[in-house]
């Protein structure tokens, strides 16, 4: 019926068809020469956006961005060889986080395989366990079955990657020459329109994944969860990292609290901390890393939704003392310390909402816990504005956080980065009713790829994104500045320049090991960071002094693009100063007896 590089042409057009018609809307392409077919038909595409990625690396975390923004996964489009390795990171990222994310990666046909051809290599399987699903696309053909077959191939992998544990999937298609698109006889491309005018096949689940809707929680789970907080004295609800899905359930979380007099301890990703009317309490890690906090607000029940904490103080209250806990999270056994009681896997906002329903008794209640609580909470921020006052306008790394935040536009994205920036932030940042979706990379927590996830994430939001980030992060995904530029933004990208990974002289091996050994975890460097973001055309904007950073972050939103504005602050500064904030909480603790 057709030739070869028809047969090819049309089968490309079908399955980026397909892929549109499941919900992919945006698709994230690299250069390279042989997956030509599929990127012609993606161009082609009215219904799919596409962005030029030069680095794949980079624009896999893109996607990554892209997708925690819309919890819809976007095509990523590569060619043979060592480009699809380069999506890795991100992959095992979006494997840990559960984020959805699609791989169409090329590759040479099966006589161009183990005979030491060009860009060639096994790709099959190539990412493992951390894919949810991988196939090969196998040859283009021409019958209708074959057609639906790629058909359902897609179907099932937007399917997988947005299953009850969202994450990444893989499709490699072995692609012939001639690559460039041919065009089909009437009678082929009329058979491939037949098909495609077919209703694409769909996956119906006990579970609904569209994030509006409210799934069923057992009464057996609502009961467990209600009969441990009858029980307990002094409960807490200790909101770890999640998707953006938990900011629809603030007022849902807030009349639990209220009804089971139970604190909401908010983390900033959990998506509780900042939004309009919360109630959350944000200084518990302030408050346990001390130890009159601990000694007079250890909670006897822990509700934990969510992931692992990032709380140091929770990390150190849990791990001298035996709290009760359950952990609800909609896939993940989010449970380091392997002590949980339960553990619950089921949308927050779904039991939020059933919780809602429940009848709780409050007789075994410490009616003055929520009190003292609130008093600590209270004394830590108001010894972390005297703290962050006595500068003046000195920049440090805590007064650069608090002055982004401050700035931080209502409403807006925050993209979190790993490391230093997250922590401050929990320690530095108060509980706001700015309306803020915060974003964070902690699948596995590393510090690659953040620009460009910011940069995915800005592509997918109306308004400002602001990126908070390391020196050392900012370095790492330089080529990330290329995928910012282009957004329409205004996009932000606050880095923090301390000159190295300075978290590391807050750990064992600044004061256990050699002194030479240091430079080689905080990887002290003199970047001129003004020259990197001149590379891609972005603007610049450093600060030495709070008023300086405070006017560049309003020129800055007051603009469009992206502007890279260095907060330069003193090396040690987060140290010292979150030292300095420890010791006073302490000592007000301990008078205040709470």
């Amino acid at each position: 019926m057709g030739t070869a590089a028809e047969r090819q042409t049309e089968w490309a057009r079908l399955v980026i068809d397909s892929f549109v018609r499941a919900g992919v809307d945006d698709a994230v392409i690299s250069p390279g020469s042989r997956s030509t077919p599929f990127v012609i038909a993606a161009l082609r595409h009215e219904g799919l956006r596409c962005t030029s990625a030069l680095d794949e690396r980079s624009g896999a975390h893109y996607a990554l961005g892209q997708a925690r923004s819309t919890l819809r996964p976007s095509l990523l489009l590569c060619t043979s060889g060592s480009a699809a390795a380069n999506y890795f990171p991100a992959v095992i990222e979006a494997s840990e986080a559960g984020v959805p994310l699609i791989v169409l990666s090329a590759d040479r046909p099966p006589e161009l395989h183990n005979c030491g051809a060009n860009q060639t290599t096994d790709q099959v399987g190539l990412y493992g366990k951390h894919v949810r699903l991988f196939a090969n696309l196998g040859e283009p053909r021409e019958d209708a079955r074959s057609l639906r077959a790629a058909r359902r191939f897609v179907s099932q992998a937007v399917s997988e990657a947005t299953g009850v544990k969202p994450g990444p999937v893989h499709i490699n298609a072995q692609l012939r020459k001639p690559l460039e698109p041919v065009a089909a006889g009437d009678e082929l491309r009329e058979r491939v329109d037949s098909v495609l005018a077919e209703p694409l096949t769909q996956v119906h689940r006990a579970r609904p994944l569209t994030p509006t809707l409210v799934e069923h929680v057992p009464a057996l789970v609502v009961h467990a969860i209600v009969d441990a907080l009858d029980a307990a004295s002094r409960p807490v609800i200790l909101c770890g990292p999640a998707d953006l899905r938990n900011a629809m359930f603030v007022d849902a979380l807030t009349e639990l609290s209220e009804r089971a007099a139970a604190p909401i301890l908010a983390e900033m990703a959990s998506q509780f901390r900042c939004w309009s009317q919360t109630r959350a309490f944000g200084a518990f890690d302030t408050i346990w890393r001390t130890d009159a906090g601990r000694a007079g607000l250890t909670p006897d029940f822990v509700l934990q939704l969510g992931a692992a904490p990032i709380s140091k103080g929770w990390e150190e209250l849990s791990a001298g003392t035996r709290i009760r806990r359950i952990v609800v999270h909609p896939w993940e056994w989010a449970d380091p310390t392997s002590d949980a009681e339960a553990i619950v896997q089921a949308d927050i906002g779904s039991l939020l909402s059933a919780l809602g329903r429940a009848e709780l008794k409050l007789e075994r209640r410490d009616v003055e816990f929520a009190a003292r609580f609130a008093r600590a909470e209270s004394i830590v921020w108001e010894t972390a504005d005297q703290v962050l006052a006595e500068p003046g306008d000195a920049l440090t790394e805590a007064g650069a956080v608090r002055a982004v935040f401050d700035a931080l536009p209502n409403p807006s994205a925050l993209v979190l980065g790993n490391s230093l920036p997250i922590r401050d932030v929990e320690t530095w940042a108060p509980p706001s009713e700015k309306l803020l979706v915060v974003h964070s990379q902690r699948g596995v927590s590393g510090i690659d790829g953040v620009v460009s996830a910011a940069a995915g994430v800005a592509s997918c939001v109306e308004g400002p994104t602001t990126l908070v980030i390391g020196d050392v992060s900012f370095l790492h995904d330089l080529n990330g500045l290329q995928l910012a530029a282009d957004v329409e933004g205004p996009l932000v990208l606050v880095v923090i320049n301390n000159g190295g990974g300075r978290i590391f002289e807050q750990l064992p091996i600044a004061h256990d090991g050699d002194e030479s050994w240091l430079p080689f975890f905080t990887t002290p460097h003199d970047a001129d960071l003004a020259s990197a973001a001149a590379i891609h055309g972005c603007e610049h904007r450093g600060a030495r002094t709070i008023a300086e950073l405070r006017r560049a972050l309003e020129e800055a939103y007051a603009g469009r693009g992206c502007t890279v504005v260095e907060a330069i602050v003193p090396p040690k500064s987060a140290l010292e100063q979150g030292l300095e904030l420890r010791n006073r909480v302490q000592q007000a603790l301990a008078r205040k007896a709470p």
